[in-house]
C-alpha cells in the first residue's frame, strides 16, 4: 500500500470504539413524575420471570434496527409502563456506559405524563419512586473492587516479558448502593443514577 491509498482509506476517519465482541447496543430512560409539584424518579422491580429477577431497573432494551437509541428508550417505557408516546416526553440524552464487556447503553432522562402507576405484569413486577430532592440530598454508599480476569491455561506467557509474573491491568470498579424502604437500588441503574445526580449539582441553577 502507497502513501496515496492509505490517505484515501483514512480520510473523513472517525474513532472507533474498540471492543472485545461485537457490541450489543441498548437504552434505558430515567423516568421522572411529578408529585405535588415535586419531581420524582420512577424505578421498576423485574418480574421473577425474565433475566435478573427481583433487579431494580429503568425501563429500557436492545435497539432494534431502524431505531435510535431514543426511540427505543421511549418505546420500551410505552412497552413496560403501558404507557403511549405522547405520555413520554424525552429531556434529554444522559450518558453512554458499557459493562466492560460487549454491552452499550445509552441513558435519557424523559418526564412521564398523567402516569397512573400502570406497569406491565409480565415485565415487571411493580414500580416505586423516589422523590429526586432525596436522592440531590443522600449520596450512595460506595464500594470498590478489583476486577480480574482468568487466562486460558494455554496462554503463551513465555511470549511476553515476566511471563506468569506480568503485571496485568486489573481494572477498578466502583459499586452504589442506594438504600430505600421500597428496595436497594445498586447495579448499572445506580451507575446511571448517581452519573445523572451528579449532573444535577454541577454549575449554577437556572
Amino acid at each position: 500500500m502507497d502513501l496515496n491509498t492509505l490517505r484515501a482509506k483514512v480520510n473523513d476517519h472517525h474513532p472507533e470504539l474498540i471492543l472485545p465482541e461485537r457490541p450489543i447496543f441498548t437504552a434505558v430512560m430515567i423516568p421522572l413524575v411529578e408529585k405535588a409539584g415535586q419531581l420524582h424518579v420512577l424505578f421498576e422491580v423485574r418480574s421473577a420471570d425474565i433475566a435478573q429477577g427481583g433487579e431494580v431497573s429503568f425501563p429500557g432494551g436492545h435497539v432494534e434496527p431502524g431505531e435510535d437509541a431514543g426511540e427505543t428508550a421511549r418505546r420500551e417505557t410505552c412497552e413496560e409502563l403501558l404507557l403511549h408516546p405522547g405520555q413520554v416526553e424525552i429531556l434529554a440524552p444522559m450518558h453512554r456506559m458499557t459493562d466492560r464487556g460487549r454491552l452499550i447503553i445509552d441513558s435519557f432522562v424523559g418526564l412521564l405524563r398523567d402516569y397512573e402507576d400502570s406497569f406491565s405484569r409480565s415485565e415487571v413486577e411493580r414500580v416505586f419512586t423516589v422523590p429526586l430532592d432525596w436522592l440531590l440530598a443522600n449520596p450512595p454508599e460506595i464500594y470498590r473492587a478489583e476486577m480480574e480476569f482468568q487466562l486460558e491455561a494455554d496462554f503463551p506467557y513465555e511470549l511476553i516479558p515476566g511471563g506468569r509474573d506480568y503485571p496485568f491491568f486489573r481494572p477498578q470498579r466502583r459499586f452504589y448502593f442506594y438504600r430505600r424502604e421500597e428496595a436497594v437500588i445498586w447495579g448499572m441503574t445506580a451507575d446511571l443514577l448517581y452519573h445523572f445526580i451528579e449532573f444535577l449539582k454541577r454549575g449554577d441553577w437556572p
